[in-house]
């Protein structure tokens, strides 16, 4: 049998890793997700090194060395991150976000400057280098040059159109040598005096040099200028620019000091010291490429793309590696819940994530992350499209190797050696897209625009079963899901005709559900998810809305079959919008993600509108959601985005037939308190009762599985008195009760 190596990347594991462990957060709450493998940046102030990532920022504290994530939740405005910088107190940090949104974060403040987001234009606003010049912040980026003058607190200037001709032109580094502006572009180095009386803003008033060249950093040193363009070094000399040096690999950073100029490249850092190049640092190919590097003697602070902040002593090869915990990267897919765990995978299917696959663990007592990728005769596998867990096992699917076990020792393997098990195509492809698991312990895996298209293995026997559903559309099935009865429900490609074929592996009948009233009547042949609800109806999701079905297990019945839709407002529910995925909580409620319009929870039956989540009420980093993954017992969501994962902490948890360890907080209420009081740990959807001491009823209450919330006002909407308060919780049949009593000050 061909055997696989295993790498295991749970950051929070190696010793030489610093990361900081995720809180339990309370009901009603949230907290984010982020990736912080790929570092994009670091800056370094007098009591914290700032580093941000694509879409986060952390800070490290350089005395304790502890980290603080930056976030919306700690009073951020935006996402994704385009470049930070310092103001001249080198404690205030400058965030310039790829949106144009800018934030200044002070040690207890953040100011939003939104004018340039707010600017009408179709061209990008993304920065690329932020810095500080004489009570002016700088900001450059791909509209040009934006001036804040920080007494005014306001946007003074904007050099914009720089290029020859007046043309648009990005700006990519800035350095300030006594009174001129130099500036690293797309179209060659400009400099500028800074002279009252020279207008900025026309192009004219520019300079320019080695014009055609690209050019992305400049620093200075008693040298004279430098800037680096792709490989290549120049410097300022008496004649003007010249060619210095050649690297063997990209220049992505210059910091000069008095006597020293630091060469970042891709893989190395150098000094330059009068004619004097020596290699100071080199770091090996698994931390993927050096994005940036910072000075804080005796340390160097390097980005990398897949280690994170790592911190080196010149000239010695130990590296320290700084981080919180997270997901290996930002984009998740896929995401499910088993025996304690959120997991998600890198891609989908139609969704590749380029660079080395990977599994997301979360595990939701511990708050912490754990990552894994594999490789495959030594070479990384890139297209992980599902996982699934049965016992301690899990089985992870690649899109072009096929099924594979992994027991959680230091190797995976292909499971199973009958001749009914999957093989390679003639490209050697398994061309495999999802996973699923039945009650009775079998594994079934699809295989795309192959035939058979459908296999289950059974991992107490480890042998291996094929189908060929008979329907001509069952060959391109790109997930599986097995219904409350048993039969398959295969998602078709939609450029292959879309749809559901459901199948009964047992009578080997099959059905093509797809838009045609009678024949399902799905609102798009387009199939998102499919998930079954506490009422084991069956509910569809698509590209344009979504629809259930009250009888399942009639569906091959042959019979004229219509899929129902819920009425809200007197419209159908979320008709037309783009559904990626839903989940089914603990009181049977329905979360629907969408491509373009955030995330929304409604009632079981769909008539109320519970929540609906998006950028501007939530922490939530895009309106476009991924996928999501619910964790029972805690009634946490996981929230896939393109720009990174955050989770709620929903009202919603997993009961049992028992209260068990009911606890109500905050108790005692204290005044000026203007939230709700959090009730948990009551049998399975509890019967409230809140009265006062005398018997009096203040309000009824019925709990979302083992979780109920109180607003402390009556039952006409009015805030309760000072006062004792009694709970009396009960099941639906009245034999299983608890009485808890609610201080209110």
């Amino acid at each position: 049998m061909k055997r696989l190596a295993l790498l295991m990347g749970a950051f929070w594991l190696i010793s030489q890793v610093i990361s900081l462990a995720q809180s339990a957060i309370p009901v009603l709450g949230w907290q984010t997700h982020f990736s912080y493998t790929h570092v994009k940046q670091v800056v370094v102030g007098s009591e914290a090194i700032f580093v941000a990532t694509e879409q986060a920022i952390f800070s490290i504290d350089r005395e304790e060395l502890s980290l603080t994530k930056l976030n919306k939740l700690t009073g951020l405005s935006d996402v994704g991150i385009g470049a930070i910088g310092l103001l001249s107190d080198e404690k205030t940090l400058v965030i310039g976000y790829k949106n144009g949104n800018i934030d200044l974060v002070g040690p207890s403040s953040v100011r939003n400057i939104n004018t340039v987001k707010n600017f009408q234009t179709t061209l990008s606003k993304k920065y690329h280098s932020i810095k500080a010049h004489n009570g002016n912040i700088y900001l450059a980026g791909d509209l040009g040059i934006i001036v804040y003058n920080l007494s005014r607190n306001e946007i003074s200037e904007a050099y914009q159109n720089l290029g020859q001709n007046g043309s648009p032109l990005a700006i990519y580094d800035l350095h300030f040598d006594n009174d001129s502006i130099y500036a690293a572009t797309a179209d060659g180095l400009l400099s500028a005096s800074l002279d009252n009386g020279t207008n900025r803003q026309d192009f004219n008033n520019w300079k320019r040099a080695l014009t055609g060249i690209g050019f992305e950093t400049i620093a200075e040193t008693n040298d004279g200028l430098f800037a680096g363009s792709e490989t290549d070094l120049f410097q300022k000399t008496s004649a003007g620019w010249q060619f210095t040096e050649n690297f063997p690999s990209t220049i992505v950073r210059l910091e000069g000091t008095n006597e020293e100029l630091w060469i970042t490249t891709h893989d190395r850092v150098y000094q330059l010291n009068g004619s004097q190049l020596t290699q100071s640092v080199a770091v090996s190919a698994s931390s993927g490429r050096v994005n940036y590097s910072a000075q804080n003697p005796p340390f160097i602070w390097l980005a990398t793309s897949q280690k994170g902040l790592l911190r080196a002593i010149p000239s010695q090869s130990d590296f320290e590696q700084f981080m919180p915990a997270g997901p290996m990267g930002d984009t998740l897919h896929n995401g499910q819940f088993n025996q304690g765990k959120i997991a998600f995978n890198s891609s989908s299917f139609n969704n590749w994530v380029s660079g080395q696959g990977f599994i997301g663990e979360f595990d939701v007592e511990t708050n912490l992350w754990a990552n894994y990728s594999f490789i495959w005769n030594n070479e990384p596998i890139q297209n992980i499209v599902d996982v699934e867990r049965i016992g301690e096992t899990s089985y992870v699917v690649s899109f072009e190797h096929g099924l594979l076990e992994w027991t959680g020792v230091n190797d995976v393997s292909q499971p199973g050696t009958s001749a009914q098990a999957p093989q390679p195509n003639a490209q050697n492809e398994y061309r495999a897209t999802a996973v699923t698991s039945d009650n009775n312990g079998l594994l079934w895996l699809t295989l795309h625009d192959r035939s058979p298209s459908l296999f289950s293995f059974n991992p107490s026997t480890n042998t291996w079963q094929s189908y060929t559903p008979p329907h001509d559309l069952a060959r391109y099935a790109i997930d599986v899901f097995v219904g409350p009865t048993g039969l398959k429900w295969l998602t078709i490609d939609p450029d292959f005709g879309g749809g559901i074929v459901v199948y009964d592996d047992e009578s080997g009948r099959s059905r093509h559900l797809n838009l045609n009233g009678g024949q399902g009547g799905l609102p798009s042949n387009e199939i998102t998810s499919i998930h079954s609800d506490n009422d084991l109806f069956v509910w569809v999701t698509t590209s344009q809305g979504m629809a259930f079905f009250t009888n399942p297990g009639a569906v091959l019945n042959n019979q004229s079959l219509t899929a129902s839709i819920p009425i809200y407002q007197n419209r159908l529910l979320l008709r037309n919008e783009y559904i990626t995925d839903m989940v089914v909580d603990p009181a049977n409620r329905k979360w629907f993600a969408t491509r373009s319009n955030g995330l929304w929870l409604f009632s079981e039956s769909g008539d109320e509108l519970i929540y609906h989540f998006t950028i501007n009420n939530s922490p939530l980093p895009s309106n476009h959601i991924v996928s999501l993954a619910l964790a029972p017992q805690t009634g946490e969501l996981f929230i896939a985005t393109p720009l990174g994962m955050v989770s709620f902490r929903s009202d919603a948890t997993l009961g049992t037939d028992r209260h068990e360890d009911v606890v109500a907080y905050p108790n005692p209420v204290k005044p000026g308190f203007e939230g709700s009081v959090v009730i948990e740990g009551l049998v399975n959807n509890a019967f409230l009762k809140i009265t006062d001491v005398s018997g009096k009823l203040v309000k009824n209450l019925q709990a979302n599985g083992s979780t109920a919330i109180w607003d402390v006002r009556d039952v006409n909407g009015t805030r309760v008195k000072t006062g004792v308060y009694l709970v009396f919780s009960t099941n639906e049949l009245g034999t299983e009760t608890y009485v808890t009593k609610i201080v209110v000050i």
